[in-house]
């Protein structure tokens, strides 16, 4: 199966118009994650915030922050009107799921390996490096978005304004706490997931070759583990989308419901 097919190609271009005619939604919700890192990085005390301080840890940052977003992993109601007119097909749904994680790529995986790749360069870091970095910031991230995206598949909510949640904030459960768990919960799902890949191929490798924990990598073992984290985010990125369709299938009248009703909160 094509992963990327000419449905998902339609669907990321209208994704990504969808995002240049709404910038004040993703773009503006990325870019504002973006600028606390940059102020957190270069004004306070980088371990306060941070684990990598060195110059390296600068596209670490970004990325972790900016993947985490809400708005990346609310890929339902982000555009109610295409996810209702996807739910009844499967193909248009896989392509519509694939089209969110690769538009959310656009903005934030050139971005992270540019400043990688110019940090290596410039700090003449060794070569293994940068490939960490890329990994992490522009491989890694596809299946760990798919897998964070499901909480937007089974657990959607609408975007209503701050002022709209506090005019319904009788409706506490459904309109305040409901809505803060979801948006909270993309910080903890996508770095387990991204530690999941990681660990992965590492772990097999030296299970494998029945090596210790603290035994070090020669370049051939890391490019043999840097091609099984490839090979995993593929796996993971396939089998998401999979399950999200699947769930849709399942649950179609009722999310059809939730999608049409803005007032669910």
């Amino acid at each position: 199966m094509q992963a990327v097919t000419p449905t998902t190609r339609a669907a990321i271009r209208a994704e990504v118009t969808h995002i240049v005619r709404h910038p004040g939604d993703l773009l503006l919700s990325v870019a504002s994650s973006a600028a606390i890192v940059l102020f957190l990085w270069y004004v306070v005390p980088r371990s306060w915030f941070f684990t990598f301080t060195g110059p390296e840890g600068l596209p670490y940052a970004l990325a972790g922050w900016m993947y985490t977003d809400a708005f990346v992993t609310n890929v339902l109601t982000s555009d109610p009107e295409r996810a209702l007119a996807a739910i009844d097909d499967p193909a248009e749904l896989t392509a519509l799921l694939r089209a969110k994680v690769v538009a959310v790529w656009l903005i934030i995986g050139p971005l992270c390996t540019v400043i990688a790749v110019a940090i290596a360069m410039t700090q003449h870091t060794h070569w293994r490096f940068a490939i960490e970095v890329i990994l992490a910031v522009a491989v890694v991230p596809f299946g760990a978005l798919a897998v964070s995206g499901l909480v937007g598949v089974t657990f959607p909510y609408h975007q209503r304004s701050l002022r709209w949640r506090w005019q319904n904030r009788r409706r506490f459960r459904q309109v305040i706490v409901r809505w803060g768990l979801l948006i909270a919960m993309p910080n903890l799902i996508f770095p387990l997931a991204f530690a999941l890949i990681v660990v992965a191929p590492v772990a097999i490798w030296k299970l494998t070759n029945r090596q210790g924990w603290d035994t070090a990598q020669t370049d051939t073992e890391f490019a043999l583990c840097a091609m099984l984290a490839v090979l995993v985010t593929a796996a993971i990125w396939y089998g998401a989308h999979r399950f999200g369709v699947w769930w849709v299938s399942r649950h179609r009248d009722r999310l059809r419901e939730y999608l049409l009703d803005v007032e669910r909160g």
